[in-house]
Parts: structure tokens; C-alpha cells; sequence
């Protein structure tokens, strides 16, 4: 059974008629409404979700691992801070993962939406995401005793400070994979 690709067709919305009784304000309330549904994301055509689908878990198991990986290396570099406790510096994880988690889902919404600017959303994600990359490079640099010269050292601060990069790189690609652009359906 093949499937057939049923291409897709950008139809004028249809010129409202104003009724006997609507007035101004209502004539304006509906443009504004009408301006606010135009920025919404498009409709992703049945033949894509299997790529919403595919993209969507994608970048979520991409996030958890970034997020294990970070965890001991965040952790780690937070003691050095001097916190009077020990337990605290597991804030400084769930904080700078929470809040790069919630700069990529403000990217990816802001990045689907029609003449919306992502580039305070991607400057987050990115500015949270050189904390963890630097927090993980210190961290493995640490562990190796500063050892420069030792290329196990150095492997390790590529495998550790790849894991936040790669959600950027991901959400990038998702926006751009998943979110047609409107002249596209």
C-alpha cells in the first residue's frame, strides 16, 4: 500500500461579511483575533508526523542525555562556589537545565510563529548552554588534574562539552524541519 503525498494548497481566508449588528469594536476585536491566529504555527500536513514525531523524541532524548551528562559536571563545579551546604549545589543544575529547557521550548514556539523574533530565546538556550559546556570542560579538566598533555583529558572534555552543544544544534534543525514556513502549506 503506498501512500500518496497529497500536495499542499494555501486557500485565502474567506473576506468576512460584517453582520447588520456588529459594530467597530467588533470589527476590531476580530482583527486583532484574526492577526494572532496568522502567527500561529502552521498545520503540519498528515504525512509529516511521522517527522514531528521522530524530531520531537529526538531532541527529548537528546536533552535527558545532555542533561545526565551535565549533572556530575555541574554538581561538581557548584561545590567550588563554597556553598555552606552540600545539597545546594544540586540547585545549580535544576537551575541551569530548567532554564535552558525552557529557552529551547520558547525557541521552538517563537521560531514557528510568523514574524516572531527567536533571537532572545536562542541567545538564552545559548548562554545557558556555555555554562554547561564550560561547567563540564572544568570539570573533566579537573578530574585529569590538569593534565594537558594527556589525550584522554582532552577526550573526555570533547565528549562532555558536545552533549549541550548538541541541543542547540538539534533545536536549530528541528524549527527548520518541522515548522514549514507559511508560503510553504
Amino acid at each position: 500500500m503506498a501512500f500518496q503525498k497529497i500536495p499542499a494548497r494555501r486557500q485565502a481566508p474567506p473576506t468576512p461579511v460584517p453582520g447588520p449588528f456588529e459594530n467597530e469594536r467588533d470589527i476590531q476585536r476580530r482583527k486583532r483575533y484574526e492577526a494572532q491566529e496568522a502567527k500561529r504555527a502552521p498545520r503540519i500536513q498528515v504525512d509529516q508526523v511521522i517527522t514531528l514525531n521522530s524530531w520531537l523524541i529526538g531532541v527529548i532524548v537528546a536533552f535527558i542525555a545532555s542533561a545526565i551528562v551535565s549533572f556530575n559536571g555541574i554538581t561538581a563545579v557548584a561545590v567550588f562556589v563554597g556553598l555552606s551546604n552540600s545539597w545546594m549545589a544540586y540547585l545549580f543544575f535544576f537551575f541551569i537545565e530548567l532554564m535552558y529547557l525552557l529557552f529551547l521550548v520558547a525557541y521552538l514556539l517563537l521560531e514557528s510563529r510568523e514574524n516572531e523574533d527567536s533571537r532572545g530565546a536562542l541567545a538564552g538556550m545559548i548562554f545557558f548552554a556555555t555554562i554547561a559546556v564550560l561547567a563540564n570542560g572544568f570539570h573533566t579538566f579537573d578530574y585529569w588534574q590538569w593534565a594537558f598533555l594527556e589525550p584522554r583529558a582532552w577526550a573526555g572534555v570533547v565528549l562532555s562539552v558536545s552533549a549541550p552543544i548538541a541541543i542547540i544544534s538539534a533545536s536549530k534543525m528541528a524549527s527548520r524541519v518541522i515548522f514549514a514556513r507559511p508560503d510553504v502549506y
